[in-house]
């Protein structure tokens, strides 16, 4: 008979600057809420799958599963992929459950960058998509190459810096719903605009958050957890890789370019082993480092046309009650971005609106949801659709 892998349990540690905890403490704190939801133990756990936070041990896997006390694991592993390391561990997890691996697959991460030994400047700075012999001496950092992107973009299709900061004021919406979220103060395109330029065209409120935080989910075998009805299904994941360093972009390739990035094609793979297509999204929570990386992935996951994203985010639709609505949770630009672990805010934000237990926010009917998370520059992703049980 064969099996058929679940979310089954999320947790989150509380968001934006926790000083009063470590790393690892609001790490285990997320892996504990996540074991509890779920309605397991932790001994029920037996696999392990986690990003090494930036500033701690590479085996920083072995550090979290001896203070959660799981000594016995079928797997325990890292997926060192920045943003697009959680969207990689759900896939893996869902194997390893599927294949009769493990039964109770824990992914969970925690990061300190707003309080923590490494700052988020410091860290964006050392730790980035820049070749360290041919960029890194011209001051090569990650907003910089995002600026480039969003330049290009600008460029292409005639879009202006409002087209970009019509996101941020439609992510703000969702954030001022979402009672945990650290920014909620309603802002207009005009305050984006006039908000310091961190990299032309990109300004402050185009940027995500430097936060504290961490999130958990459990992956199990269909029918383990307490309440099979709350259980998730994962109906379709995409994987796609390109470039790692701008500099490195082939050339002559067609199909994709700087601002038609490759998560067209783990979009494709998704919604083919879903069955279903962009029109079928009760909504999205789009990786969103920076607005631009939004606009690019609204037009390659077939959402709007090329050089369409702006017209499409100014007219509502991603906006609470429209026609999709994006970062339902107030997304990295204003509830949290604790590094590579943000990314996985936006499954436990899908997860509760499937199940329909986001308050003050749900999503009407919500059966589909898509997540998205992203490493690199935009070049990097991971595609997750997400169902709601029957």
């Amino acid at each position: 008979m064969s099996t058929t892998a679940v979310i089954a349990g999320i947790g989150e540690s509380k968001l934006g600057k926790v000083p009063e905890m470590s790393a690892l403490g609001i790490t285990v704190d997320a892996a504990l809420k996540a074991i509890d939801d779920a309605g397991l133990q932790v001994q029920d756990i037996d696999g392990l799958l986690l990003h090494p936070a930036f500033h701690v041990s590479p085996r920083y896997h072995i550090i979290v599963a001896e203070t959660l006390g799981l000594y016995v694991k079928t797997m325990a592993d890292t997926t060192m992929m920045g943003g697009a390391s959680y969207g990689a561990a759900l896939e893996r997890a869902k194997f390893a459950v599927e294949s009769g691996l493990c039964r109770n697959v824990l992914i969970v991460g925690g990061e300190k960058l707003a309080t923590g030994h490494v700052s988020g400047s410091a860290m964006m700075a050392s730790v980035g998509a820049h070749n360290l012999d041919y960029e890194y001496p011209f001051a090569a950092t990650i907003p910089a190459y995002y600026g480039l992107l969003a330049q290009r973009y600008l460029h292409d299709y005639g879009a202006t810096d409002a087209d970009l900061a019509a996101v941020a004021v439609a992510t703000r919406k969702h954030a001022a719903l979402n009672p945990g979220a650290t920014m909620r103060m309603p802002i207009t395109v005009d305050d984006v605009l006039a908000s310091p330029v961190i990299s032309s065209p990109l300004h402050r409120l185009d940027c995500s958050l430097v936060s504290d935080g961490a999130a958990a989910y459990v992956v199990s075998a269909q029918g383990t957890s307490k309440d099979p009805r709350r259980e998730i299904s994962m109906l379709g994941i995409g994987q796609a890789q390109s470039y790692y360093h701008m500099g490195q972009l082939a050339e002559g390739k067609g199909d994709h370019d700087l601002v038609r990035t490759v998560v067209d094609v783990a979009g494709k793979r998704a919604y083919e082993q879903a069955g279903l297509g962009p029109g079928d999204m009760d909504l999205a929570n789009i990786y969103d480092s920076f607005t631009i990386t939004v606009v690019v992935q609204l037009e390659d996951l077939g959402f709007c046309g090329r050089g369409e994203a702006g017209a499409f985010v100014t007219d509502g639709n991603i906006d609470p009650g429209g026609k999709l609505p994006v970062n339902t949770h107030g997304g990295l630009l204003s509830n949290a971005h604790p590094g590579a672990c943000g990314g996985m805010l936006g499954f436990t934000e899908a997860v509760r609106q499937l199940r329909g237990e986001a308050e003050g926010r749900q999503v009407a009917d919500a059966r589909a949801a898509m997540v998205t998370s992203a490493s690199a520059v935009a070049s990097n992703f991971s595609v997750s659709i997400l169902g709601a049980s029957a």
